[in-house]
């Protein structure tokens, strides 16, 4: 597989992991993927990251198990602020409540760790193909609940 460099095609992406390994992983295979991406240590972080963005996130992918605040904390801020980019959790530790916690919250997706590379490559894909047609027939960006197909686990 060859690298992709970022084009006007990259989506603007927040990375949330308190495990420096998973965030330096994550970042560096959404650059292979052609996209950059802004890290954050925290809930806490993120938030402060999503505020002060000159241009919006088109995506967040956070963890869900963060000292303090959890991934699912983040998405209900994020949610109360009005964030209308795609949000995709990844995480070793899950159950059933957690999921539909997240599921209530309209996030993209949830993936297990360690995920699959294709699969995220898949909604990185999906993401971008809302963007791409929403923007050519109305002007804006992908809405809120513009992707549905991605709720993938890894058992």
């Amino acid at each position: 597989m060859t690298a992709h460099p970022p084009s006007s095609n990259s989506l603007k992406i927040l990375a949330v992991d308190d495990d420096d390994g998973s965030k330096i992983a994550l970042s560096m295979v959404l650059k292979f993927l052609g996209h950059n991406a802004v890290l954050a240590k925290d809930t806490e972080e993120a938030l402060k990251l999503v505020e002060n963005a000159p241009t919006p996130f088109d995506l967040i992918i956070t963890d869900h198990v963060m000292p303090g605040l959890t991934g699912l904390d983040l998405v209900q801020r994020l949610r109360k602020k009005d964030f209308v980019g795609e949000i995709i959790v990844l995480s070793g530790y899950g159950g059933k409540n957690v999921e539909q916690g997240y599921k209530q919250l309209e996030v993209a997706g949830f993936m297990k760790k360690p995920f699959n590379l294709a699969d995220l490559r898949q909604w990185m894909d999906c993401i971008q193909g809302c963007r791409k047609r929403l923007s050519k027939a109305q002007g804006l960006a992908c809405p809120l609940k513009g992707i549905d197909f991605c709720w993938l686990k890894r058992d």
